[in-house]
């Protein structure tokens, strides 16, 4: 008798974690708000210039990238530091290329019109950075809104 029970408890638990699967693979069926793989690749795509931009020493190649109003921030000195994105640009313009920068997009996250992105790069002029991107889908283009960076 007991081994009927416990039998037919597993056999219960199994179809209920079969159901609760169906349920999270479902849940998003004819949902029009879904990402599609073209978001992940623009973001990406978007994200690609301001790292060209290091490489090659020319804030033209990103430019495009930022909205027109982007910010960008640090707190490595444990004082926040920052303000407009003209700062980056000039940076970039009055300094030697970071040709030697390795660079890896290491995730990318996206609700409808919103995403974040996150950067982990060696070698910018010596230095290893964690940028993390807010971007808006804005006319159907995606920008970068936010820039935010950590130098390690």
């Amino acid at each position: 008798m007991l081994k009927k029970i416990l039998f037919l408890l597993v056999l219960g638990l199994s179809i209920t974690s079969a159901n609760a699967a169906d349920v999270r693979l479902n849940i998003n069926k004819g949902d029009k708000s879904m990402v599609s793989v073209s978001d992940y690749q623009a973001v990406k795509d978007t994200i690609s210039k301001y790292l060209e931009a290091g490489k090659q020493g020319k804030s033209e190649i990103m430019k495009h990238a930022f909205h027109k109003d982007a910010i960008m921030y640090n707190a490595d000195k444990g004082a926040i530091e920052g303000g407009n994105i003209q700062a980056l640009f000039d940076y970039i313009d009055n300094n030697p290329a970071a040709s030697d920068m390795e660079a890896d997009i290491t995730s990318v996250d996206i609700a409808g019109n919103i995403a974040y992105a996150r950067v982990e790069s060696n070698n910018w002029h010596g230095a290893r950075f964690s940028d993390m991107f807010l971007l808006l889908k804005d006319n159907g283009e995606w920008k970068i809104l936010t820039k935010v960076f950590y130098s390690n």
